[in-house]
């Protein structure tokens, strides 16, 4: 499968690189243009009060996110943290990214992640993707509504370092959860490398693949 222009939907900053920084590092290697969607303002307030990350800052650590990566273009838009809803005007936004672009590769959020905003990203994603050839959905996190199986795997053995280190921009994050992130992203890349006999790769479950 040969990606020119993928399109990734995702609801927070951070989504995206835990689920395939890997991969988007190896494709752009390969010439593909990146374009990122985020749908909410990555502002988060946790259950005690503590503003783990205000909009500025989820907005500065994306920005610097994106200029590590390289992306082609990335878009912030102002829906509500933990409070993302399917709108039509939404799935309108990924369209309109879709046919700017040209994309023939949608990248979104598993949608029995139990993070609601996680599926609820994958639903306005999938609503979009009509006339997009690749539809693929990755795991975020391990805290999910069914067994996560992938159909669909990525060797990231040579991006492994890259996905940590662009993992790390993103600060208000990496100081609370690293050890954390750092040993989910360790075990389960291991695996999936397991799977398809390399060092380490990331899995996804392609709704739709055009080889």
């Amino acid at each position: 499968m040969k990606i020119k222009n993928l399109l990734a939907v995702v609801a927070h900053p951070d989504d995206l690189e835990m689920m395939a920084a890997g991969f988007v590092a190896k494709i752009m290697k390969d010439g593909a243009n990146v374009h990122v969607l985020v749908l909410t303002n990555g502002s988060w307030i946790a259950p005690d009060g503590t503003n783990v990350r205000s909009k500025d800052q989820a907005a500065k650590e994306m920005h610097n996110v994106s200029i590590f990566m390289n992306y082609s273009s990335w878009y912030m838009l102002n829906e509500t943290t933990l409070d993302l809803n399917f709108k039509d005007t939404l799935v309108a936004e990924v369209i309109k990214k879709i046919e700017k672009y040209n994309i023939d590769t949608l990248l979104t959020t598993w949608n029995k992640d139990s993070n609601r905003d996680h599926r609820i990203a994958s639903e306005i994603a999938l609503s979009a993707s009509r006339k997009v050839p690749n539809f693929l959905m990755g795991q975020v996190n391990y805290y999910m509504l069914d067994v996560f199986t992938p159909n669909f795997y990525i060797d990231i053995s040579d991006e492994w370092n890259k996905k940590i280190e662009c993992m790390a921009q993103f600060v208000s994050q990496w100081e609370r959860t690293h050890t954390d992130w750092t040993e989910f992203l360790d075990v389960t890349s291991k695996y999936y490398g397991k799977i398809i006999g390399v060092e380490r790769a990331e899995g996804f479950i392609a709704k739709r693949i055009a080889y």
